[in-house]
């Protein structure tokens, strides 16, 4: 573990039990909480993302499958996004991401394990999109690791980080064009020598253009992965 993931892992520790004892301020509305990073209002008032495409998430009247993925289906066979990447979810993914609100992966855990809970069939494993190692470092933790992981926790599934690898270091997919997206993350993954379940769901934030975890998909797929689902917090709707 570097130092940035230890001193993260315990100023999260540290905050949860000062969360415990005393309330702290929502981050949207800044009104005391209760243990959560959200007030109840402000959780309620989250942009969900509602009816959407079911191998994209791009939202549609009724949850079936959009035109685009029709004519050119993705690797993914399923795709569940908790909320529109708008406003207030904005803010909160942000604060998670680049100022170690290390709550939020509580939180965002929680409210899709509720969403999941009452599916019959769930994936053999949950694999977070890594970072490169050089990002990892920077950052000091994985945001999509810290919440496949407690994700698996409550699903009672297991969480593989292990079995994708990032070899290539990228530049951030926010900086860039739709087109561009592609081309950052080709051949930016591979995975080790170890048997891939056949069942999986790719773990990651946010979903953009979506190239990030089909690059990832196609990389599973080729070892062995034979159904694959992405799950993201948010699904991001202004860039079509």
């Amino acid at each position: 573990m570097t130092v940035m993931a230890l001193f993260s892992a315990l100023t999260h520790q540290s905050g949860k039990l000062y969360r415990k004892l005393f309330p702290i301020p929502c981050l949207l509305c800044g009104l005391p909480g209760l243990q959560g990073p959200l007030c109840r209002a402000c959780t309620a008032e989250l942009p969900l993302l509602g009816p959407a495409c079911q191998r994209c998430a791009m939202p549609l009247e009724s949850a079936q499958i959009c035109g685009r993925c029709l004519q050119h289906p993705p690797v993914a066979e399923h795709c569940l996004s908790l909320y529109r990447y708008q406003a207030g979810i904005k803010r909160c993914i942000t604060s998670f991401k680049f100022h170690q609100q290390l709550q939020f992966a509580d939180f965002f855990a929680a409210q899709m394990s509720h969403l999941l809970a009452p599916r019959k069939q769930l994936p053999d494993c949950l694999i977070p999109i890594p970072l490169h190692p050089l990002r990892l470092r920077q950052r000091g933790f994985n945001q999509a690791q810290e919440i496949a992981r407690r994700l698996a926790n409550s699903l009672d599934l297991s969480c593989q980080p292990e079995l994708l690898q990032r070899i290539r270091y990228t530049r951030s997919q926010s900086q860039l064009s739709f087109k561009q997206r592609h081309h950052n993350v080709r051949q930016a993954f591979q995975c080790p020598d170890k048997a891939i379940p056949a069942h999986i769901a790719i773990i990651d934030d946010v979903m953009t253009s979506g190239h990030t975890t089909a690059e990832a998909a196609k990389v599973l797929q080729k070892n062995g992965a034979d159904t694959i689902e992405v799950w993201t917090i948010a699904r991001a709707i202004s860039h079509y």
